[in-house]
């Protein structure tokens, strides 16, 4: 979860109908899509209590939130969808770049080449695991930090991380493997405890994951990301001040560093 939505809805589940190409796609858990390209879409939800609060209030503020910032940063985030359904309020967004998600929402995020990470101050310090048909083993990470050909995404959150491509290593701690390109992150989690993949597991975090980032060539001149760039985002909330009360069980109070390395 993001450090600003955190604020202003805290604790966010997951859950919601995604944009993309005119088709919705359901995901159960919060989730981070990242493009080879560094483009974002990220999806949160959250329990909405329809009694007490209205959608156009969380909408207003959430179109002013983000009009604000981008007139401020000349920044491209956009909304791609806000539902209110069944007490949850689902919120889809678009990013430009990890650095735009980054400063946007309070919570890192990185994606490059290992070599840029590196240089960016990534010490890949941690414990690794490669991944192998669906199984994890213990590795160090001089097995693949001399690889010229990974991408690795950097992420500081709690939401589970998809990336466009076969997650080849991931780090350890508070991580789970969902399929071949999507962890969850947890404090229950922990990789090499955690065998089990696919249908298995996607029952606790991502339900579905119907559609991949596409490439930075098909982005628009601008930078923003288009509905056939990424299908699936984030969320955001309102300047009326939401007092939610949902826990989710995988919910975590503080941030992890989660290396996810992939080709």
């Amino acid at each position: 979860m993001n450090k600003k939505l955190s604020m202003l809805l805290p604790v966010i589940a997951t859950c919601g109908l995604l944009a993309g190409c005119g088709t919705d796609y359901y995901t159960k858990d919060s989730t981070v899509f990242v493009a080879k390209n560094g483009s974002v879409v990220s999806t949160d939800v959250e329990d909405f209590d329809t009694a007490a609060y209205k959608q156009d209030d969380l909408q207003s503020y959430v179109d002013k939130s983000i009009d604000d910032y981008n007139k401020k940063n000349d920044g491209s985030v956009k909304l791609k969808k806000l539902t209110v359904e069944k007490k949850k309020a689902s919120l889809t967004m678009s990013y430009a770049s990890t650095d735009e998600y980054t400063d946007f929402n309070g919570t890192k995020l990185f994606s490059g080449t290992i070599a840029e990470a590196l240089a960016a101050g990534y010490d890949f310090k941690t414990d690794f695991a490669a991944i192998d048909d669906g199984k994890a083993k213990k590795c160090e990470s001089s097995e693949f930090l001399d690889e010229t050909g990974y991408k690795v995404v950097v992420y500081e959150g709690s939401s589970n991380l998809h990336v466009k491509g076969k997650i080849l290593y991931a780090s350890v701690d508070k991580v789970k493997l969902v399929d071949d390109k999507t962890v969850a992150i947890g404090d229950k989690y922990s990789l090499l405890a955690s065998q089990t993949t696919g249908t298995e597991s996607v029952t606790e975090n991502t339900e579905a994951v119907k559609a991949d980032a596409t490439e930075g060539t098909e982005n628009g001149a601008d930078g923003s990301v288009s509905d056939d760039d990424i299908l699936n985002s984030v969320k955001q909330d309102n300047e009326v001040t939401f007092d939610f009360d949902s826990e989710e069980d995988n919910s975590v109070p503080v941030s992890y560093i989660t290396y996810v390395i992939y080709k």
